[in-house]
């Protein structure tokens, strides 16, 4: 299991196993990023075939707890990008 991986680690595994150059590496991946953003922008879902699903969501208002003063505070609603992977067969 790999957790949270960055971009120029997406781009050495491309250059590892695939023999890419590292400028191609890296424009492969940052390219791949930036269509993906630019269709949930537009259509807040991407689904790439075989990898999975980049969707956009509402989160609701919350309440919590301030925990340096122990203040109740309110936590606005936002946006956030979820991913789903496809499920292997």
């Amino acid at each position: 299991m790999m957790g949270k991986v960055s971009v120029n680690e997406l781009a050495t595994k491309l250059i590892d196993s695939k023999g890419l150059s590292k400028k191609q590496a890296a424009s492969f991946v940052n390219d791949m990023f930036d269509i993906i953003q630019k269709g949930l922008e537009t259509d807040k879902a991407v689904k790439v075939k075989g990898f999975g699903t980049f969707k956009i969501i509402s989160v609701d208002d919350r309440e919590s707890i301030n925990v340096n003063t122990g203040e109740r505070v309110l936590i606005g609603g936002h946006s956030k990008i979820t991913f789903t992977p496809d499920s292997r067969s």
